[in-house]
């Protein structure tokens, strides 16, 4: 699959990792100068740039991607990264990420997010589901 991460640090590093290592074709793009060598050195294909500019979006491969990922700390950014995506791009497949879980409502269809990850939904859901 050809994937694009956007987000270069933190969860969204480990995501392309991973994706990277099960064989997928993955982009991360970053806002961070510099950030991008850095993936590079681990075999990531990364750019500098802001996912908010299509033409970013464009440069990184999304007429072509059969999924993108919106893991930036900022929700605002990761909602208009998903719209974008779907939208004007028409990505197939949008997972956004929730920083703050009393955002979780607006992640939806309307916005481009096929499916959301809430981690701190997730794991206050796995913690209620042990006791």
């Amino acid at each position: 699959m050809r994937i694009i991460v956007v987000g270069g640090t933190g969860l969204a590093e480990q995501v392309a990792d991973a994706l990277h290592r099960a064989g997928d074709e993955v982009t991360v793009i970053d806002t961070e100068p510099g950030r991008e060598s850095v993936l590079a050195q681990a075999g990531l294909r990364a750019m500098y740039g802001d996912a908010l500019v299509p033409s970013t979006l464009e440069e990184a491969g999304a007429l072509r991607a059969d999924a993108l990922v919106a893991c930036t700390q900022s929700d605002e950014d990761n909602l208009v990264i998903s719209l974008l995506a779907k939208k004007r791009f028409n990505i197939p497949r949008v997972i956004a990420r929730v920083n703050d879980p009393v955002n979780d409502g607006l992640f939806g269809h309307s916005w481009g997010v096929d499916a959301l990850v809430s981690p701190a939904t997730s794991l206050v859901s796995m913690i209620r589901h042990e006791s």
